[in-house]
């Protein structure tokens, strides 16, 4: 994708929201991967706090039909954390996010599906499109590496062995961006300067340690100047478009099983690199926007 100024990351991760997520210059999918990575790494911190008002969360649901104002989380961990609030088992939770209109509660059943509708990070929708990005990352760089003739391990083999592995482990040297590299990470993220650093504690350096040097891949760009950090040009990019046409895939309401269907299937053709065209339906386009789609007018031009 690109690499950003460090300067200019700063100003950017300090400003982007979900709100204005668009307002800004770079590729949609970059911005929503450091929006996403943002608000994670709140969530993080603020999580502790929520479990220890709990009790407080319960009873403003109970008395006012809504969660405290001060609980200011992703939609899918509102609803989590109101779930557990009102005593629901971690299986129970598991399942109502899953399957919404499992739940017996009008009010709550609503509550959740919005979550599921809505939530770009934590919601199923979003858990399995940042499995599939993570997929189709190291799919795109295994093929490269097979066009090439170039002898390699997978982490599946690598596994076996112990330790911690890398994605690729290459049997030869390989000279790559100007570097002599043995290993290649493929992360399906934008590389920021916490979380570059996060996983050269628990990971990269370890890499260094046993086998020597090697790249990172970040798909959707990287601050400038990370150590051993790239971007995915060499080895391909992700299609992120959809088009939005009188022809294209029927998602359904929000708030029904037939919504989350539509969304995950619409995901497999992605995985598929099918070409995505939906009905128009703004809670779809809205999710899809948010995790890093460029929506397409039936009116513009298309290269597919």
């Amino acid at each position: 994708m690109l690499t950003i100024d460090v300067r200019e990351f700063l100003s950017l991760r300090r400003n982007i929201n979900v709100r204005n997520v668009g307002e800004f210059s770079h590729p949609m999918p970059v911005l929503s991967s450091i929006l996403s990575q943002k608000i994670v790494e709140r969530m993080k911190a603020r999580h502790p706090v929520y479990l220890r008002r709990l009790d407080e969360i319960a009873e403003c649901w109970r008395r006012r039909g809504r969660v405290p104002r001060w609980l200011t989380a992703p939609p899918m961990m509102k609803a989590k954390l109101l779930m557990k609030s009102l005593g629901y088992t971690k299986a129970e939770i598991r399942r109502y996010s899953s399957n919404p209109e499992l739940i017996e509660d009008e009010d709550l059943r609503r509550f959740v599906w919005k979550a599921v509708t809505t939530d770009f990070i934590y919601s199923p929708i979003a858990v399995k499109f940042q499995r599939i990005k993570g997929r189709m990352g190291e799919e795109m760089i295994r093929r490269w590496l097979e066009a090439e003739g170039l002898d390699f391990r997978c982490e599946e083999e690598l596994r076996r062995e112990g330790g911690k592995t890398p994605d690729f482990l290459l049997e030869k040297p390989l000279k790559l961006n100007g570097c002599e590299i043995v290993w290649i990470e493929s992360k399906a993220m934008f590389g920021d300067p916490v979380t570059h650093s996060n996983y050269w504690r628990r990971q990269y350096h370890e890499y260094l340690k046993s086998f020597g040097n090697g790249l990172v891949v970040y798909w959707f760009g990287h601050v400038e100047g990370l150590f051993l950090a790239t971007i995915g040009e060499t080895f391909g990019a992700f299609d992120m478009r959809v088009r939005v046409c009188d022809d294209g895939m029927e998602i359904g309401d929000p708030f029904t099983r037939d919504f989350l269907e539509n969304m995950l299937k619409l995901l497999d053709l992605f995985y598929e690199g099918k070409e995505l065209r939906i009905r128009p339906n703004r809670w779809a386009e809205r999710i899809l926007n948010l995790m890093g789609f460029e929506l397409v007018a039936d009116d513009e031009p298309s290269d597919f």
